[in-house]
């Protein structure tokens, strides 16, 4: 799969704002978390160690990962003054 500039800029930028802590979950993403079981640790996990992701619609991004147990977990987040996290699953 070839993967964009616009793509391999987002994902530099996805994975350096997790790194850093700048992570924002909005109120939607934040129960989607507690329903799975998902812990702040698994998202940042997930985020900072993506191998890749997919533009979405509405400016958004599709973020494939793995949380620290090594399950699947899809991000989808918006890329603002650090990531914030829309909806996860």
């Amino acid at each position: 799969m070839l993967v964009t500039g616009a793509e391999a800029q987002a994902l530099a930028d996805i994975r350096g704002y997790a790194l850093a802590g700048r992570i924002e979950v909005v109120p939607h993403a934040g129960r989607r978390m507690r329903e799975r079981g998902v812990y702040f640790e698994d998202l940042r996990h997930a985020l900072a160690n993506a191998a890749v992701c997919h533009t979405e619609a509405k400016g958004r991004w599709k973020v494939p990962g793995k949380d620290e147990a090594g399950d699947d977990l899809t991000v989808i987040v918006v890329l603002e003054d650090g990531v914030v996290v829309v909806t996860l699953f």
